[in-house]
């Protein structure tokens, strides 16, 4: 499956990959390196030196085409880009995991001469992303002000009583009792291609139409704690553009289930799915009374996630530009060694 490693909120990037990290059982190579060294290539080379395995592939928000880690499952192995703004570190070097540095590969003479320009396109990219940032700071301000205006208006027992009927119908109880977890899998982000969600393949579908927000968030918390207290594993993936994060999506591979979110951000849009209304769960006369600051906070959203979207583009036109330089860089032959190095050591994991 396709996720996002993370995506860009009111205080920058944020990520739950640091869990996958932290598995004493997964060993992980941390890639550093700068701008068009060769990282997401190497992964996606991996990738096709192993068909068929089972892998799960993170895309970077910024640049959907460039990935920025891949977990195979089966040999416990995952490779990951450690550089700013996702910079991870080994918490056990060596034992658990360990750094993998491309930098190596680079002719430093060549950098070094073009240092100026270097220097210019990063502090480019850089100005751009901090726009972005200003464009999500508003948005989640008025979509935490709609979140707030929902929360007050919802039937929380009616919802409730719905959550628990769905549980029943989609969740059977197992013979033998497990013990359920509750990770995350960044199913949308914020990216320069406007906002994007990767569908799960393969799912039953219920789309959780609330242009609310703050009751598809309770629903997806509670129907998670119900899941895992069943012995079900369950992937949470959150909207990041919210002052704290909610839940927008929902995943349990087990039972090939799926509850996606459709809001007045994401516009999702899903061909075969099951909907599910969530304005019956919302009082309609309160609704009413905050009509017109609703209208408002949705228009408002929408024009504040399109700039922020268009920041996005003009930075990751920037980061184009400054990979040039580094690819011109780049020892390939040493490239290729560190593939083939790599290749060796994941087969004998």
């Amino acid at each position: 499956m396709e996720f996002f490693l993370g995506g860009i909120s009111p205080n920058g990037f944020v990520t739950h990959f640091d869990e996958t990290l932290a598995d004493p059982w997964q060993y992980s190579y941390i890639i550093k390196g700068g701008p068009g060294c060769g990282k997401s290539t190497l992964m996606k080379r991996l990738c096709g030196a192993f068909p068929g395995e089972e892998t799960e592939l993170y895309n970077c928000s910024s640049d959907p085409a460039s990935l920025d880690a891949v977990v195979f499952r089966n040999r416990r192995v995952t490779l990951v880009d450690g550089t700013p703004p996702h910079a991870f570190e080994p918490r056990y070097p060596g034992a658990v995991q360990q750094i993998l540095d491309l930098g190596a590969c680079w002719d430093t003479s060549l950098l070094r001469k073009n240092k100026d320009e270097i220097i210019a396109a990063s502090a480019d990219c850089e100005r751009y992303h901090a726009s972005c940032r200003r464009f999500v700071t508003a948005l989640a301000a008025v979509a935490d002000d709609t979140w707030g205006i929902g929360r007050q208006a919802l039937d929380t027992e009616k919802l409730e009583g719905f959550t628990k009927r769905l549980a029943a119908k989609t969740l059977p109880k197992k013979a033998e009792p497990t013990c359920g977890t509750v990770g995350y899998r960044q199913l949308s982000a914020l990216t320069p291609d406007g906002y994007l969600t990767y569908l799960p393949e393969g799912y039953t579908v219920y789309l959780l139409c609330d242009a609310y927000y703050a009751g598809s968030d309770l629903f997806l918390r509670r129907f998670a704690d119900i899941a895992a207290a069943r012995g079900y594993a369950v992937s949470v993936s959150v909207c990041t553009l919210h002052g704290s994060e909610t839940f927008e999506h929902l995943l349990i591979p087990e039972r090939r289930l799926a509850f996606l979110t459709a809001n007045p951000i994401n516009e999702l849009v899903v061909p075969e799915n099951f909907p599910v209304n969530f304005r019956r769960f919302y009082s309609k006369t309160l609704l009413r009374e905050k009509k017109s600051r609703l209208r408002f906070n949705e228009r408002a959203a929408a024009d504040l996630r399109d700039e922020a979207v268009s920041a996005l583009q003009s930075a990751l036109a920037e980061h184009n530009r400054l990979e040039e330089y580094y690819i011109d860089a780049v020892d390939f032959d040493a490239l290729n060694r560190v593939l083939y190095t790599m290749i060796s050591r994941i087969k004998s994991l």
